[in-house]
C-alpha cells in the first residue's frame, strides 16, 4: 500500500469516527474556541469567511512549539517552507512559491505583520513573539492587502495594548544547551486613553552540526527581538496605534552536505551522510597540491527594523476612514558552501542584502443592512541592494581541462553588486452583498502597476580567472555589457520596466443552516515581472547579451474554488472541505546552468486538489484535530535547457499531507489543570528540485504542561521532532556543473524544559 493511499485512509477514518461518535442533541455540550480573524478586514469567525485558510492562535502556536511560521508547516494542508538559512524562507502554497533568493523579484507567498507587507525573504522571517494569530490563506490575494500575493497570505497579527496592568516572563531550557529568555509588560499611561505594551526575547543555543573539517558548529542560534506598542483612544471615534520593533540574528546557518559528487572524485566517507550530525565542508585543493584554505562557515547575522502607525476614524456607525504608514529596513549577510564536500568547488563568500521600504495604505470601510463593503489605495517605495562574492576553483586545473597546469587548482573570486528600486501603487476593494437571508454574494478587485529599475555595477575582477584579464566569468563587469549587435554598450547595466494588471474576485456563499455553510470562488492573481540579479555571460563569448537582462514576465494565476465550512453537534465538532482548481501560467522559475542562476518564465501549470480539516471535542477534556491535502500539482508546459518536463510536479508540493493531533486536559482540583499535546504530521514524496525527489516522512511533537489553578504559572516539558526523522529542507544546485549538488537537512530531536508567569 502507498504512503497516499494510508493518507487518504487514515483521513476517512478520522472523519467517520468523528460522526459515529457524535453525542445526541440532548447531551451536555463542549463547544470547541471560535477564531475570530480579520482576513476580510472586519472581525468574523473563520467559519463565516468563504477562504480556505488555516487559524492559529497564540494558544495553538504554543501547543505546536512553532517559533515562527516555518513551524505551521506541518499543520497546514498545501503549505511549505524551503531554505537552508532563516535568512531567505521560500514559501509555497499550493504548489506556487518562488526559489530565487535575489533582489529582482517578489516572492510568491506574502508574508504580513500587523497588515504590513514584508517584501523580501531576507526580512520575512521573524520570531513569534507576544502573538494573538497567525492567519495562512490559500490562493491568489490581491483584494485584501496593501500589497498583492499570487500564491497565498501568512498574516501574523500581534497582541494590542490593553487596559489592564499585566506581565509576563517565560524562561526555557533544552538540548544543545539552548536558553530562552521571553517577557512581555502591558501598562496603562493614561486612564482609559493611552496603553503600552512591550515585549522582547532572548536565544542562544549552540550548534548541532558538526564540521570535522573544523570551524564553528553548524546552526547555532543567537537572536534578540524588541517590540514596543502604544494605542491612543484619542476620542471615542479615533483610535491611533504606533509599533516599533527590531530583530538582531547573529548565528550560524547549516553547512552544506553532498547529496551527489562524480565517482572518480574521492571523498570523505562521511561527505554523503545526511541522516548525521556531521558535515565535511572545506576548502581542500581538488588537484592536491596543498593549497588548502579554511572552510567557509555559513553565517547568518540580520538587523531588521520596523516602524508602523496606524490611525482609524470612525466617522459615524456605519463608515470608517484608516490610514497605515510603515517603514522598514532590514540588513542581512550570509556565506555558505555549495558543493557540500572537503573540496574546494563553489562558496558564496559572502552575501549582503540591504533593503529599505517605506508604505502608505488608505482604506475606506462602510456598511448598510444588506452590504458590507471596503475600498483601498496603497503605494510602497523600495530600494534594495544585493553585494555577493563568489569563489571557484580554477578549471584550468581540473581533468581534462585544456590548460591542466593554469594556476595549480587555487581558487578565484569574483564580486557582485546590484541595486533596484520598485516602486508599487493599487486601488483595491471588497464588497459582500446579502442577496437574501442565506446567500451573499462578494465581489472584490484589484487594480496593480508596479515599476522596477535595477543596475548592475560589477567591479573589475582583480582576484578573477587570469584568462579573462579582469572580465567576470559569472559577475559581468561594464565591458561586457552589448548591445543586439555585439557592440559594447555598458548604458545596459540599467535598466528599468513596469506592468499593469486587474485581477477580481467573486464568491458565492450560501448557509443552509445556521453552522455550515458552502461557497463557489472564481479568483485572478498577479505577480509582477523582474529582472535576474546576476545577468549571465555567454558561456563562449563571455560577453552579455540584452536578452540575459531583459525583465521577465508577470506571473499569473486563477484559482476555482469550492468549499464547505461547518460545525456540528452545538458547536462540538468541525468539518471543512474545499476542492480547488489552480491554473497557473508564466512561472518565474529559478533555472542553473553551467553555474549561473537565472530565472525565465516557464509556460504553464496546473494543480487539482482538496483539502480536509477536522476538530471533534470527544468528550469535556479530550479534543481530535486533522487535516489533511491532496493536490496534484504539475508543469503542463516547461522546457528547461532544452528538456521537455512537461508533466513533472511542481516543487514542494506532495501528492499528499496530513496532520493528526490530540490535546487533552484534566483539572487537578488545587494543582491546576494538567494538559498534553501531541501531533503527526506526515508529507508524501515530493520534489526540491527536477531530478531530487524528497521521500515521505511523519515527525512527532509533543508538550506535557501543568498550570496553576489562577493560571499565573505553568510549567511545561517538550519535544519538536521526537522521532529524529531526517530529511531534506533545501537543494542546492549552483555547483552542478562540477557533478556536485549539495542539500542541507531538518533540525534533530529537540527537547526543553519551560517555566512560565504572569500577572
Amino acid at each position: 500500500m502507498t504512503h497516499k493511499k494510508q493518507g487518504s485512509a487514515l483521513a476517512i477514518s478520522l472523519l467517520a469516527s468523528a460522526i459515529c461518535l457524535a453525542p445526541n442533541a440532548g447531551a451536555d455540550q463542549w463547544a470547541l474556541e471560535e477564531i475570530i480573524i480579520t482576513a476580510q478586514k472586519r472581525a468574523q469567525s473563520s467559519q463565516d469567511v468563504p477562504i480556505a485558510l488555516s487559524a492559529f492562535t497564540g494558544d495553538m502556536i504554543k501547543q505546536l512549539g512553532a517559533t515562527d511560521f516555518k513551524g505551521l508547516t506541518n499543520v497546514t494542508p498545501g503549505f511549505s517552507v524551503s531554505g537552508g538559512s532563516d535568512a531567505f524562507p521560500r514559501s509555497y502554497i499550493r504548489g506556487i512559491g518562488s526559489n530565487d533568493t535575489g533582489i529582482g523579484a517578489d516572492p510568491s507567498v506574502g508574508v504580513y505583520i500587523d497588515g504590513i507587507y514584508a517584501s523580501r525573504n531576507g526580512g520575512s522571517l521573524t520570531d513569534l513573539m507576544d502573538i494573538a494569530r497567525v492567519e495562512i490563506l490559500k490562493g491568489p490575494q490581491g483584494t485584501l492587502f496593501g500589497r498583492n500575493s499570487i500564491g497565498g497570505a501568512i498574516s501574523i497579527v500581534t497582541e494590542k495594548p490593553r487596559q489592564d496592568l499585566s506581565g509576563e516572563l517565560n524562561l526555557e531550557v533544552g538540548n544543545y544547551n539552548n536558553r530562552v529568555l521571553k517577557g512581555l509588560i502591558n501598562v496603562p499611561l493614561i486612564e482609559d486613553s493611552l496603553y503600552m505594551r512591550a515585549s522582547g526575547s532572548l536565544q542562544k543555543r549552540d550548534g548541532w552540526q558538526d564540521n570535522v573539517i573544523g570551524g564553528k558548529h553548524g546552526l547555532s542560534k543567537g537572536r534578540a527581538n524588541g517590540r514596543i506598542k502604544f494605542t491612543w483612544q484619542a476620542t471615542e471615534d479615533l483610535n491611533i496605534n504606533f509599533s516599533n520593533s527590531w530583530s538582531r540574528y547573529d548565528e550560524m546557518s547549516a553547512y552544506t552536505d553532498n547529496l551527489i559528487a562524480p565517482a572518480s572524485v574521492p571523498f570523505n566517507s562521511l561527505t554523503r551522510i545526511i541522516d548525521d550530525k556531521n558535515t565535511t565542508n572545506g576548502n581542500f585543493d581538488l588537484t592536491g597540491n596543498g593549497n588548502h584554505l579554511a572552510p567557509v562557515e555559513p553565517a547568518l547575522k540580520r538587523n531588521l527594523r520596523d516602524h508602523n502607525l496606524s490611525v482609524t476614524w470612525n466617522t459615524n456607525d456605519t463608515l470608517s476612514l484608516s490610514s497605515l504608514t510603515s517603514y522598514r529596513t532590514f540588513n542581512t549577510y550570509t556565506a555558505s558552501d555549495y558543493d557540500g564536500t572537503e573540496y574546494m568547488l563553489m562558496n558564496n563568500e559572502g552575501s549582503t542584502e540591504s533593503n529599505e521600504t517605506i508604505s502608505q495604505e488608505f482604506r475606506l470601510s462602510g456598511n448598510t443592512d444588506t452590504i458590507d463593503w471596503f475600498i483601498g489605495t496603497s503605494a510602497s517605495h523600495e530600494r534594495n541592494a544585493m553585494d555577493f562574492t563568489i569563489s571557484f576553483v580554477d578549471a584550468g586545473a581540473l581533468p581534462g581541462s585544456p590548460f591542466p597546469s593554469l594556476n595549480f587548482g587555487a581558487p578565484f573570486y569574483e564580486n557582485s553588486h546590484a541595486s533596484s528600486e520598485t516602486n508599487s501603487y493599487a486601488l483595491f476593494g471588497d464588497a459582500t452583498w446579502q442577496a437574501t437571508e442565506h446567500l451573499n454574494i462578494t465581489f472584490g478587485a484589484r487594480y496593480s502597476i508596479d515599476e522596477k529599475n535595477i543596475e548592475y555595477n560589477n567591479p573589475l575582477q582583480t582576484n578573477g580567472a587570469a584568462l579573462l584579464g579582469g572580465a567576470g566569468f559569472i559577475m559581468a563587469t561594464a565591458g561586457q555589457f552589448v548591445d543586439a549587435n555585439g557592440n559594447p554598450d555598458p548604458s545596459l547595466q540599467k535598466r528599468g520596466d513596469d506592468w499593469s494588471d486587474l485581477s477580481p474576485r467573486l464568491v458565492f456563499d450560501y448557509a443552509f443552516t445556521a453552522d455550515a455553510m458552502v461557497y463557489a470562488s472564481i479568483t485572478k492573481g498577479y505577480k509582477s515581472g523582474g529582472y535576474n540579479t546576476y545577468p549571465t555571460p555567454n558561456s563562449t563569448t563571455f560577453l552579455v547579451t540584452p536578452d540575459a537582462t531583459k525583465s521577465f514576465d508577470p506571473e499569473l494565476a486563477t484559482n476555482y474554488e469550492l468549499g464547505i465550512k461547518s460545525t456540528w453537534f452545538e458547536g462540538r465538532l468541525l468539518l471543512n472541505a474545499s476542492l480547488f482548481s489552480l491554473d497557473y501560467r508564466d512561472l518565474q522559475v529559478r533555472q542553473i546552468s553551467d553555474g549561473v542562476v537565472q530565472i525565465r518564465n516557464a509556460g504553464r501549470a496546473s494543480n487539482d486538489g482538496v483539502e480536509l480539516e477536522a476538530k471533534y471535542h470527544l468528550n469535556e477534556n479530550l479534543t481530535l484535530l486533522a487535516n489533511a491535502s491532496w493536490m496534484q500539482a504539475e508543469y503542463d508546459e516547461y522546457t528547461n535547457r532544452g528538456e521537455d518536463l512537461s508533466g513533472t510536479p511542481l516543487l514542494f508540493s506532495p501528492n499528499f499531507s496530513g496532520n493528526l493531533a490530540l490535546d487533552y486536559s484534566i483539572q487537578l482540583g488545587d494543582l491546576g489543570e494538567l494538559r498534553s499535546f501531541i501531533s503527526y504530521a506526515y508529507k508524501n514524496k515530493h520534489l526540491y528540485h527536477e531530478g531530487f525527489e524528497q521521500s515521505g516522512y511523519g515527525t512527532v511533537d509533543a508538550r506535557l504542561s501543568l498550570q496553576s489553578e489562577d493560571a499565573s504559572w505553568e510549567i511545561a516539558l517538550f519535544g519538536n521532532n521526537l522521532n529524529d526523522k531526517a530529511y531534506v529542507t533545501n537543494y542546492i544546485g549552483q555547483a552542478a556543473t562540477f557533478g556536485f549538488v549539495g542539500i542541507t537537512r531538518n533540525t534533530p530531536r529537540t527537547l526543553g524544559a519551560s517555566l512560565h508567569y504572569k500577572f
